[in-house]
């Protein structure tokens, strides 16, 4: 009796399950290295914007004021890791001052959906929801005013956003 060379197919679908688990295990564990990049990027672009607002604040040619228009934000050369965000929101990296144009708030949502707040006292954990995040909602929540959305949805940047 000649026996032939080659797998069984129990052997076959064994090695191939086994290999389907290593394939599973690597694409889980590249989504969480992904995401946390990506929140670690936008915690990045709103440390740098703080140190960016708090320039504005100090210059000579301004009025001790944190800037409280587009104009004004876009003097500042702001850039943002526009492909860690949330681009599906109507709104996105929202930028609020109080009404003395002494405090603000700059809130953002990472492309895995966690939300990101600084303000001029440093990052801060957001408390509210997803569904709070809106321009209408989110400013006067935090005892301040609206001034703008740096991207509106669907992925729609403004100027004053520079990629970076």
């Amino acid at each position: 009796m000649v026996r032939q060379k080659g797998f069984t197919l129990v052997e076959l679908i064994i090695v191939i399950t086994v290999i389907a688990i290593l394939a599973a295990i690597a694409i889980v564990s590249y989504n969480g290295v992904t995401n946390k990049g990506h929140d670690a990027a936008v915690q990045s672009d709103l440390d740098s914007i703080t140190g960016l607002l708090e320039s504005y604040k100090t210059d000579l040619d301004t009025p001790n004021e944190f800037p409280h228009d587009t104009t004004a934000l876009g003097t500042l050369g702001i850039k943002a890791s526009k492909n860690s965000y949330q681009t599906s929101l109507p709104a996105n990296f929202i930028y609020c001052v109080s009404a003395d144009y002494q405090r603000y708030a700059l809130v953002a949502t990472s492309k895995p959906g966690n939300i990101f707040m600084i303000t001029e006292d440093g990052l801060k954990d957001y408390t509210g929801s997803p569904s709070d995040f809106t321009v209408s909602a989110l400013c006067p929540a935090l005892g301040l005013t609206y001034v703008t959305a740096g991207m509106s949805a669907p992925n729609t940047w403004q100027s004053w956003v520079k990629s970076g």
